[in-house]
């Protein structure tokens, strides 16, 4: 058997029974998304950083948008969302772990899964015992 202490953890976190909690995040729907800059166009938001140089022979500091092809490939990954704790839960209540191979391939994106699962249920279960103790 290739049981890991991963493993392990998951499979006791998914057969222990927890209530259902509903993780809320801060969304604001005042602001429009993010769409990507145009090559050449200056960041906003940077001016506190770089402010505009005084000397007016001297270049702004201020950093510009590079064209995509100049940015590293795992940059374009940081705007896909992140898969929820139900869907997490889904994917890996329909897993064997006794059969888990962690040599054959996919393991990786299995593995990110269940840190992810982990770290989510933790979380949730540290709020839920703030919350029953501040009461």
């Amino acid at each position: 058997m290739n049981s890991s202490p991963l493993l392990q953890t998951l499979r006791r976190t998914l057969i222990r029974p927890h209530p259902q909690i509903i993780i809320q995040r801060n969304i604001s729907t005042t602001q429009p998304p993010q769409l990507p800059l145009k090559p050449g166009t200056p960041i906003p938001g940077l001016s506190s950083i770089y402010p505009p140089s005084k000397d007016p022979n001297t270049p702004n500091a201020a950093p510009v948008a590079l064209p995509r092809e100049e940015y590293p490939d795992w940059i374009n990954d940081l705007a896909t969302p992140l898969p929820s704790v139900a869907k997490l839960r889904a994917k890996l209540e329909n897993i064997d772990f006794e059969k888990v191979d962690v040599a054959a391939e996919g393991y990786e994106e299995l593995d990110r899964d269940m840190k992810r699962y982990l770290k989510l249920t933790r979380r949730a279960r540290i709020k839920e015992n703030n919350a029953s103790r501040k009461k």
